[in-house]
């Protein structure tokens, strides 16, 4: 017996639409659909992972986001404050004209990474979250 589908709209930037399918062609994929049902999969797996996550723990969290998002930079900086228990240093990169890219070294329980990472994650403006941790 076959799964239920249900159809759902997205909207996305002309240029994020144009990327998405010229990775669609060049990888061979039969539709859009397919292709953003693998990407969701990716993040429930990646949101999964760090849910599972126990302990101390020493890590990077990567954020891509546009700069010049209303209120962005300043939301960016006062969660880093508000987390100075668990950021020890965070790195700031221009990647382009209206990209920036940061690196925060994060330190602590894994529940306060986890939320931190949710909440920048979770920001209007962030294009991109990524979580890597290392064993001590």
């Amino acid at each position: 017996m076959s799964e239920k589908i249900t159809r759902v709209s997205l909207t996305l930037p002309q240029k994020l639409l144009g990327e998405l399918d010229r990775a669609l062609e060049a990888q061979g994929y039969a539709s859009r659909s397919e292709a953003v049902r693998d990407s969701l999969r990716d993040f429930l797996a990646s949101y999964k992972w760090r849910q599972e996550l126990k302990g101390e723990l020493v890590g990077v969290i990567v954020l891509v986001y546009e700069h010049d998002v209303r209120g962005l930079t300043d939301a960016l900086i006062d969660i880093q404050h508000a987390s100075m228990g668990v950021v020890g240093t965070v790195q700031h990169v221009h990647l382009d004209t209206k990209t920036c890219l940061e690196t925060l070294i994060v330190r602590g329980s894994a529940k306060e990474i986890r939320k931190l990472v949710d909440r920048l994650g979770g920001l209007r403006g962030v294009k991109q979250t990524k979580l890597v941790t290392v064993e001590k």
